[in-house]
């Protein structure tokens, strides 16, 4: 009974459902059918290892049926994807999500900076955003706000409002700098860290990195996000070796199949320590063999 009450909630939701009349002269009944909701969840990294839709963490449910709380600590991050929220229990294509408003999100990042105060949510899903349009983003925090919160989500005005209850440091990570490029791939000295990654030196168009390389595959990354553009080489598997490069044409791109641009990376021959020097106006990489 309790479902089928709940089905009827969900299904009239935000709608005016109107009773029909035998008086043909009188207007029909109008009922308001409140929407509400009976849980609020989280994801993400801080909401204690949660990521999957399906086995999110819950919210405390609060003496106003319309507000959820918790109280957890949010601490910067490389990647910096700390918390989102969802008000049912799903598969990711068929939740709805509560995330950052679109006009507070950090330029190429996949997250927007809580605030102390009020911040602004906006809904998504696959049904409301369209398939391949989900917004999967979240709230992460900016230098030097890291600390522990309460939480208080209102999911019907689409509020969400943070106290901070202690300060806590900072991580040291890696920072993302637009206009600054950043290598990842099992050749490079971080890795596949996307999330932080091997910086490269800025002079204007020219990117440089010198150190060692492992054999291996990398690609060069414009934002922390596999989802970014990445400057590649324009034939896929490009050996770099002692000898220099085969090829120093680069292109920019995001991986997409149906436009021709597939996931072209640069593959080192020789472990060792290498000078890459990558112009960004003439699309070009230049590779020295510094020795061992």
């Amino acid at each position: 009974m309790k479902n089928t009450r709940k089905m009827l909630m969900l299904f009239l939701a935000g709608t005016l459902f109107l009773l029909p009349s035998c008086d043909k002269d009188k207007e029909p009944e109008v009922i308001d059918v409140e929407r509400h909701y009976e849980m609020v969840y989280m994801l993400g990294a801080a909401a204690d290892g949660h990521w999957d839709s399906a086995d999110p963490l819950p919210m405390t449910a609060t003496a106003d049926k319309d507000v959820f709380v918790y109280e957890l600590d949010l601490v910067r991050s490389a990647e910096n994807k700390l918390i989102k929220f969802s008000v049912d229990v799903n598969t990711w294509d068929k939740t709805h999500f509560l995330v950052p408003a679109l006009e507070n999100m950090v330029e190429g990042q996949a997250y927007a900076y809580l605030k102390e105060g009020e911040n602004k949510l906006d809904e998504s899903s696959v049904p409301k955003d369209g398939d391949g349009n989900l917004r999967d983003h979240f709230f992460g925090m900016d230098k030097g706000t890291s600390g522990r919160y309460k939480i208080e989500i209102n999911p019907i005005k689409l509020t969400l409002k943070a106290t901070k209850l202690s300060s806590l440091a900072d991580p040291e990570i890696v920072e993302w700098v637009e206009g600054n490029l950043y290598m990842v791939g099992d050749a490079a000295p971080a890795g596949w860290a996307i999330a932080s990654p091997t910086p490269m030196v800025r002079n204007g168009n020219i990117h440089t990195f010198e150190g060692a390389l492992k054999a291996g595959e990398f690609k060069i990354a414009t934002v922390f996000d596999w989802g970014g553009d990445f400057y590649r080489p324009a034939v896929d598997q490009t050996e770099i070796s002692k000898s220099g490069i085969a090829d120093g044409t680069v292109v920019c791109w995001k991986e997409d199949a149906a436009a021709g641009h597939g996931d072209n990376k640069w593959r080192v021959k020789d472990a060792g320590k290498y000078r890459l020097t990558l112009n960004t106006e003439t699309l070009t990489l230049k590779v020295e063999w510094l020795g061992e």
